[in-house]
């Protein structure tokens, strides 16, 4: 019977301890103004807040920006995008559904 390995916390390495520092995912259910309040999603980490503000857009929400822990704005939303290489999922996908249609057959007669 095979065992598996326990993870000690005591001895994480410093990259993975908690600092206490927490990134901001700014996001929303729908595109709002900028005076109308907006959602906060919060991670220890940046790899977790870009994971995150992945999931969101996945599911189709909006994700205005990230905050770094001092508060400053570490990428818009545009940045967010390409980095996470959305854009390009995007327009590979309109262009799959575009040769799709040119490729069905029409049920018009005479086309």
């Amino acid at each position: 019977m095979a065992f598996h390995t326990k993870t000690n916390w005591h001895s994480l390495p410093k990259e993975t301890a908690d600092s206490g520092e927490r990134w901001s995912i700014i996001w929303d259910t729908k595109r709002r103004g900028e005076n109308d309040s907006r959602n906060t999603a919060v991670e220890k980490f940046e790899a977790a807040a870009l994971d995150r503000a992945k999931h969101l857009l996945r599911m189709g929400f909006v994700v205005y920006e990230i905050r770094a822990p001092q508060g400053t704005v570490f990428l818009e939303e545009a940045a967010i995008k390409e980095r996470l290489g959305l854009r390009a999922e995007v327009k590979r996908g309109e262009s799959q559904r575009a040769a799709e249609a040119e490729d069905a057959p029409s049920d018009l007669p005479g086309e």
